[in-house]
């Protein structure tokens, strides 16, 4: 009788044990998935800031579209659905992200697949710009003469009409340059941050 009433307090004991163990991983990795929560949220934060601007510019040019000429008209819906393009892609990237506490889930991977995610967003941008920024201001100036002149046929037999696109394209790649620097200051710390947190998990 004593052997078992023994057997059945140690059983308790480690019962409790467990339990108690449990509940403290539970705590810890509640922890650190705050902590990088909160990495995750400042990097959403401006990553949204960066979709709004998207939308700031291009609806605009959408509405300006639609009261245009046949020619200025074309222009500016291929400038609205690059943007638009550019939107979608970084929005399908951008759902990828996670920031929900999930116990079933590794940490590490989450972490792991948000900061992908968010590269692929930035690795977008900077494809998008330096495509775009060299052609942004030439752009601008051909819709400024098809609002004058109507037309492509009449804009582009102007006389210098290709050098004068051609000296505005430097100005992009200034923008190329700032827009850089830009997102090194803006994205820099936490992308470190958020590296150095899956180091952590991997020890």
């Amino acid at each position: 009788m004593e052997n078992k009433m023994d057997l059945l307090k140690e059983w308790q004991n480690m019962s409790a044990e467990m339990l108690t163990t449990a509940q403290s991983e539970e705590v810890s990795k509640f922890t650190l998935d705050v902590q990088s929560k909160d990495i995750l949220q400042d990097l959403l934060y401006k990553l949204k800031w960066k979709f709004r601007w998207i939308r700031i510019i291009d609806l605009p040019i959408l509405v300006a579209a639609v009261f245009s000429e046949t020619d200025l008209k074309i222009l500016l819906l291929a400038i609205f659905a690059g943007y638009e393009l550019f939107y979608w892609l970084g929005k399908k990237e951008f759902n990828k992200i996670k920031t929900s506490v999930d116990y079933t889930s590794n940490t590490k991977n989450v972490l792991e697949n948000n900061l992908h995610a968010i590269s692929k967003i930035l690795y977008l941008e900077n494809v998008w710009g330096y495509i775009t920024a060299p052609l942004a201001a030439p752009i601008g100036f051909l819709c400024y003469k098809l609002y004058v002149h109507k037309s492509f046929e009449t804009v582009f037999e102007l006389p210098n009409i290709y050098l004068h696109l051609c000296l505005l394209v430097p100005f992009g790649l200034l923008v190329i340059v700032l827009g850089n620097l830009r997102n090194r200051s803006i994205f820099k710390k936490q992308i470190e941050n958020l590296n150095e947190k899956i180091k952590e998990l991997s020890h």
